[in-house]
């Protein structure tokens, strides 16, 4: 069963992560996008993009597989 995952990505990086799930047979991989760049933002910022996104995450890592 393991341990629910999701990985999360920017849009800058949606199309490699796509790619590298594939090539690792996990089309079916849990992803997340977020916007482009995480690093370097400030910290309220980096929190208004979370609020974005954790409702995706959540869902992702309580829905049956």
């Amino acid at each position: 069963m393991g341990v629910a995952t999701v990985v999360v990505t920017t849009d800058q990086f949606r199309r490699l992560t796509d790619q590298v799930a594939i090539s690792l047979n996990r089309a079916d991989l849990r992803i997340v996008q977020t916007r482009h760049p995480i690093g370097g933002v400030d910290p309220d910022t980096a929190r208004a993009w979370a609020d974005d996104v954790v409702e995706d995450v959540i869902a992702l890592l309580t829905q049956p597989r």
